[in-house]
């Protein structure tokens, strides 16, 4: 499953800085869960900055907590596994998109 999100990018910057920390993982909150989201395979999340596609993430665990209200569910993601892609354009969203660039398509480990 890849879904798409749109990010600052100062925020991008923070998220790529985390590759070099012991501990590069990462998370994204989300207030719906993303259809399609399977475990055991591969999962990407794609990064609009600047209404630009920048590149994309490897999720690592998707969780939910039943007592954020706004926010229960976030997709954990290893910061190393950042690829940058051709840059296309992308509007401003709010949420996340299924609506990604076209890359080619990973396989599954």
């Amino acid at each position: 499953m890849d879904i798409g999100v749109y990010m600052s990018r100062a925020t991008l910057t923070e998220k790529l800085s985390l590759r070099r920390q012991p501990n590069p993982e990462t998370a994204w909150n989300l207030r719906a869960w993303p259809r399609g989201f399977r475990v055991r395979e591969t999962n990407r999340l794609f990064v609009a900055a600047d209404q630009l596609w920048r590149g994309y993430f490897i999720f690592t665990h998707a969780l939910f907590n039943p007592r954020d209200q706004a926010v229960p569910y976030a997709i954990l993601f290893d910061t190393r596994t950042w690829t940058p892609i051709s840059t296309t354009p992308a509007p401003r969203f709010r949420g996340f998109t299924y609506k990604i660039p076209p890359v080619m398509p990973l396989t599954s480990p």
